[in-house]
Formats: C-alpha cells, sequence, structure tokens
C-alpha cells in the first residue's frame, strides 16, 4: 500500500463514526381459544405462551425495524477541571 494510499485511509477512518443500531424484530402468531370473555381469552393465551404452550419461530416473523442512534458519551473532568466529552 502506498503512502498516499495510507493517508487516504487514514483521514477516511477518522471520519468514520460509531452509532448503536437496534434490530427489533416482530413475530406474530394468531390462536383461537374459547373463553367467557376478551380478557379471559388474552390471559388464557398468557399463561399459556409463559408455559411454553406457545413457541413463536421464523415462521411467524412479522416486521423488523433498525434505529441508528450516536452512543452517549460520558462527560469526564479533564486536569484543568473543564468538562469535556470522552470519545
Amino acid at each position: 500500500m502506498s503512502l498516499m494510499s495510507k493517508l487516504e485511509a487514514a483521514k477516511e477512518k477518522a471520519t468514520q463514526q460509531q452509532f448503536e443500531v437496534t434490530i427489533t424484530e416482530l413475530l406474530k402468531k394468531t390462536v383461537t381459544v374459547t373463553a367467557g370473555d376478551r380478557f379471559e381469552a388474552e390471559q388464557m393465551v398468557s399463561d399459556f405462551w409463559r408455559n411454553s404452550m406457545y413457541i413463536l419461530d421464523a415462521d411467524d416473523f412479522h416486521s423488523v425495524e433498525f434505529e441508528a442512534k450516536m452512543p452517549e458519551r460520558a462527560l469526564q473532568r479533564s486536569g484543568n477541571g473543564k468538562e469535556e466529552l470522552a470519545l
């Protein structure tokens, strides 16, 4: 790699920033139960799910979202008493 290429690569890397990207997947499954009312139906299915009677997997995939944000940087005090961002 030539000196010029190394300098260009270093310059490009210096302008790069880090991001925290959250990946959220939504799985959905519809089941039919017999119950006295809506609340009871939801409670039954919730209990069944908690007891692993319903396992959602890739076949139940509904959607995905990606959200990027800058990482939080901690403030720290420098030797002269001023607050600075820790990079």
